[in-house]
């Protein structure tokens, strides 16, 4: 896998975002890859690889009514 963390992003079409953080494992698992884009019954899915938990967290602060899924 290119980065070390991933975050799955649900664009939900009530304009909601859900993201939960992921390790290359999992992501890998899931099939993701970064820049992954996929289109799902109520919402979107987006995943983009980090190289770091705190560039996530920096990442996700920008996010508008967005939940951290732990």
């Amino acid at each position: 896998m290119e980065y070390n963390f991933y975050l799955e992003q649900k664009y939900l079409y009530e304009g909601q975002v859900e993201a939960r953080i992921l390790t290359a494992t999992q992501a890998e698992a899931m099939g993701y890859k970064d820049d992954y884009i996929a289109a799902c019954t109520g919402h979107k899915l987006y995943v983009d690889g980090f190289d770091s938990i705190d560039a996530i967290r920096s990442y996700l602060g920008d996010l508008v009514n967005c939940t951290l899924i732990e």
